[in-house]
């Protein structure tokens, strides 16, 4: 076994004595030394040797050399010494606190880099976060050095690229140590309050560590304070708000608030000129949001009061906003501004109400109509509004896990055909682009002439495609809200609008995306929504329908053939999907132990020849070519005969192949035929799987005395898994009946006859 102490002295000697060059061993240092745990907390105790104590001296001394070297470099290495130093040994920790923070406090009076300077801030902001529950380390260091180090940092506020850092270590500070940092209070709300004036992109890491910064600033009020400083700040942020809306709806008749005589926070004053003043507003309103997610979301000490009213009125007051609102001011203009803002007003008024709802719980379940209201009504202008789109979908979905069915009530149908509209796939009709009558009046005669079109382009995509424009996002969100409310709602939808959800679902699944003409999907964004519509598709079978048969033979094929896709987390998702189904068809026994080699995908020429020439069998063979055929609506999919959405045979035409003598020299056969048995890796089609249920559960299936079931007891073991037979041969064209028959299906209502 190597001796550590060794190795922490080679590292000293080779690596940290030259300070020009230091710094580039510094990743090496650090991983040698997490590897060995060289600096660990018992091997530097009083009872470590002497051997080792000299050379843990050493590297401390080292650290402090470094520290007060005038080599940027060095000074660097000597901070990510530091950091490891008190991350591996608490003994460290306690001995040289002392000297390291008075160090690097020195640091950062001084003209340093900003690499320099932002990791001084973050190690400065975990060794006094160490001393939290040690009281004689704060009395003699944290108590001394804390407000030192606040000042420090706001003097330091007029480097922007610092203030993330700033903000999030006067955050730390204020929140673990609230009455050290009650006299920094106003000059910290100040810093904060200049960044969110709409200066700033509400995006950005700055805006969001001043709004958490401005949020945690309530703790400080100690507990008979900290219920009205919290009140305070939210009610100020509530006026400024409506403040700002003021001046933006200026030219909008609406009713005036009780909320708009709140108190203010004091922001500049904007240009009288809107399209000035409306792009810093904008901006603003969107800073403010975020200040009132972080302020709602951060957890207190104590239990404070919420002034949920007020937020409602503001919320409110956003959404009756739209472009059917009356002008009272004659410059449309200005109107024509504001409507471009809007949107934007809409994402965030969202935001606000999802903290909301997280923050409240309860509350809203009396005000589950007006947020119903909102909802559709945001659906219904979103359109062709993506962005909006996509938020409206991720509140619906939040309040409808939130509240459950009492919330689907009052949104189930509208939110139904909007999430139809956008998840289904539309065919381009058919266009002639050989020939193009085009009149030219310009000409003499004014004569009708014929051009011939070139273009490679539209010579390729003149055919009847599948396509869908709707944005990746918006189908994902749609999406993930579909799956939810069929989990909480799935058997109540009605008959014809579950039979198009189905279709749609299963469409979508067997159908390629290179049908898909939007050219911004990409690979990433094709799994992403083949994930979902899996997930959509088991939603489907936990929550059947009452009044129509399962999908659940074609959602087992799916999912066997999901085995060998891509990518993994599909492959993961599917099997976890079959080990669900199986426990429906089999509620007394484990899960099948499937495999991806369990489905063999063969072409059905091959299929049909080969079945056909089978004389002793107990089965008829045919081919069928069967079609998902949707019912006559306009709500639902209808594929051409060119359509990739086939059956390679009926589902209730499935017959475990235990009952099938094979053919002797069968190997023989297939090669003869020139047929491979391989496994599929492309995209997924009915007519190209074979789910082999028996073959995967055939060694394990024995009775009680170690003899092999005969093959009644394995055909009734699979009886999920067949129906009768199509014996007439006059039936081998017809198409597969629908996929939501009339009747249930008797197959599946109990496993136990």
């Amino acid at each position: 076994m190597l001796d550590q102490t060794n190795l922490l002295h080679s590292l000293v000697v080779n690596y940290t004595l030259n300070d020009n060059k230091v710094d580039s061993f510094v990743p090496f240092i650090l991983e040698t030394i997490a590897n060995y745990q060289l600096l660990d907390t018992e091997k530097v105790g009083q009872e470590a040797g002497s051997a080792e104590q000299g050379s843990v001296h050493k590297w401390c001394t080292r650290i402090n050399s470094l520290l007060q070297s005038k080599v940027s470099g060095a000074k660097w290495a000597g901070i990510s010494f530091v950091k490891i130093s008190i991350q591996q040994s608490e003994t460290l920790f306690i001995q040289n606190l002392q000297s390291w923070s008075s160090a690097l406090l020195t640091l950062l009076t001084r003209p340093e880099s900003t690499l320099i300077l932002s990791d001084v801030i973050l190690t400065l902001s975990n060794i006094f976060g160490k001393t939290i529950n040690k009281p004689e380390l704060q009395r003699e260091v944290t108590s001394q050095q804390l407000p030192r180090f606040n000042t420090t940092l706001l003097n330091l506020s007029e480097n922007q690229e610092l203030l993330p850092t700033i903000f999030d270590a006067l955050s730390q500070s204020c929140i673990q140590f609230p009455t050290i940092f009650r006299p920094f209070v106003e000059n910290t709300q100040k810093l904060c309050l200049g960044v969110l004036d709409g200066t700033f992109d509400y995006e950005s890491s700055v805006v969001q560590s001043a709004a958490n910064c401005l949020a945690s600033i309530t703790n400080t009020g100690g507990k008979t304070n900290s219920l009205v400083h919290w009140k305070s700040i939210s009610l100020r942020l509530i006026g400024s708000l409506n403040f700002l809306l003021d001046r933006l709806f200026d030219t909008i008749d609406e009713e005036k608030h009780a909320s708009n005589n709140l108190p203010q926070f004091e922001f500049p004053s904007v240009s009288d000129d809107y399209i000035i003043a409306f792009p810093i507003l904008f901006s603003r309103f969107q800073c403010l949001c975020e200040c009132i997610i972080s302020l709602v979301s951060l957890p207190t000490s104590i239990p404070v009061h919420v002034p949920m009213n007020q937020f409602l009125d503001f919320l409110c007051r956003v959404y009756n906003v739209c472009d059917g609102s009356f002008i009272v001011n004659k410059d449309k203009n200005e109107f024509y501004t504001l409507m471009l803002g809007v949107p934007s007003l809409y994402v965030h008024s969202n935001k606000v109400l999802s903290s909301l709802i997280i923050c409240a719980g309860e509350y809203f379940t009396r005000h589950l109509r007006l947020i119903s209201d909102i909802i559709l009504k945001l659906l219904d202008q979103s359109k062709d509004k993506w962005l909006l789109r996509n938020s409206t979908y991720r509140l619906t979905s939040l309040c409808i896990q939130k509240y459950g069915i009492g919330f689907v009530h009052f949104v189930s149908s509208p939110l139904l055909a909007s999430i139809i509209d956008d998840i289904r796939i539309k065919q381009k009709p058919q266009r002639d682009v050989l020939t193009d009558v085009i009149s030219n009046t310009g000409k003499k005669g004014g004569k009708n002439k014929k051009r011939k079109i070139t273009n490679s382009d539209e010579l390729i995509n003149s055919g009847i495609q599948e396509f869908n424009n709707v944005n990746v996002d918006v189908q994902i969100s749609a999406l993930e809200v579909l799956k939810t409310l069929l989990m909480v709602d799935g058997s109540s939808i009605p008959y014809n609008i579950r039979s198009t959800i189905d279709n749609i679902i299963l469409s979508r699944i067997l159908a390629p995306f290179s049908q898909l003409t939007n050219s911004s999907i990409t690979t990433r964004n094709e799994s992403d929504i083949q994930l979902k519509l899996y997930e959509c598709l088991l939603a489907l079978i936990v929550a059947p329908s009452a009044f129509q048969p399962t999908i659940l033979p074609h959602a087992l094929r799916i999912f066997s053939s999901g085995l060998k896709a891509q990518p993994r987390q599909l492959q993961l998702f599917s099997s976890q999907a079959l080990a669900i189904c199986d426990l429906m068809l089999h509620s007394r026994l484990p899960p099948l132990q499937r495999l991806p080699n369990d489905s063999i995908s063969l072409s059905e020429k091959n299929i049909h020849e080969s079945e056909s020439k089978e004389t002793g069998n107990n089965i008829e063979s045919k081919e069928n070519s069967n079609n998902i055929v949707p019912e006559k609506n306009d709500n639902k999919i209808e594929p051409k005969e060119n359509d990739n959405i086939e059956l390679k045979e009926s589902v209730n035409n499935i017959e475990p192949k235990e009952n099938i003598e094979p053919k002797e020299n069968s190997d023989e056969h297939l090669k003869n035929e020139g047929e491979t048995i391989e496994p599929s890796i492309h995209t997924l089609k009915f007519s190209e799987i074979d789910m082999i249920p028996e073959h995967s559960d055939k060694k394990r299936v024995h009775s009680g005395d170690g003899s092999d079931f005969d093959a009644e007891d394995q055909a009734r073991m699979f009886k999920s898994f067949r129906s009768d037979d199509y014996t007439d041969s006059d039936n081998e064209d017809e198409e597969m009946p629908e996929i939501v028959p009339d009747g249930p299906d008797s197959d599946y209502e109990s496993l136990d006859e």
